[in-house]
């Protein structure tokens, strides 16, 4: 028969094991696992954060949107009517689309374009959309960025080079 001592032993190791089993068990369940059927999309330009689409998002979502994007224009265009309009930029919205594939609850969640009068106005057009219904009969949860600029302009940052003015001459009279 096991002694006192050695049933202590063995209980402390028993114990132990069962600490490290459930601190690795916690630890990897709260690593966010991405379902196989997510495709990443890199919309933000970050290589290290892609996002993950559902085919839905990738094919339904976008081509509701693509089909949209004449009102979204309208709102451009008159935001650029405007005094000191910024010209270029992106406008980042998150929804949800019903179960019946009503637009619930949009909202700007990031501009550059610094004008709300615009941004409401994408807001009160993109509540009008009307999305195919989810697969899953659920609400889903999507974000879109519309990026804006003229004909032939870029969105890289302007760099604009710093010459030294010229010396001035002195002159003799």
């Amino acid at each position: 028969m096991l002694t006192d001592k050695l049933k202590n032993i063995l209980l402390l190791v028993l114990t132990g094991l069962v600490v490290m089993m459930g601190s690795y068990l916690l630890r990897n369940s709260s690593e966010k696992s991405i379902h196989p059927s997510l495709v990443p999309v890199n919309v933000s330009g970050d290589k290290e954060k892609p996002e993950y689409k559902s085919p839905y998002e990738q094919n339904q979502v976008k081509n509701t949107i693509v089909k949209n994007n004449p009102q979204i224009q309208e709102c451009y265009l008159k935001h650029l009517e405007e005094k000191d309009a910024v010209s270029s930029g992106r406008v980042r919205l998150d929804w949800n689309i019903s179960s019946e594939g009503e637009v619930l609850s949009p909202q700007v969640i990031s501009s550059s374009m610094n004008n709300s009068k615009f941004e409401n106005c994408i807001l009160g057009k993109f509540k009008e959309f009307k999305f195919p219904a989810p697969p899953s009969e659920k609400p889903v949860y999507t974000t879109f960025t519309y990026i804006f600029r003229k004909d032939g302009e870029s969105l890289a940052p302007k760099m604009v080079p710093v010459m030294p003015e010229p010396e001035k001459k002195k002159t003799n009279k």
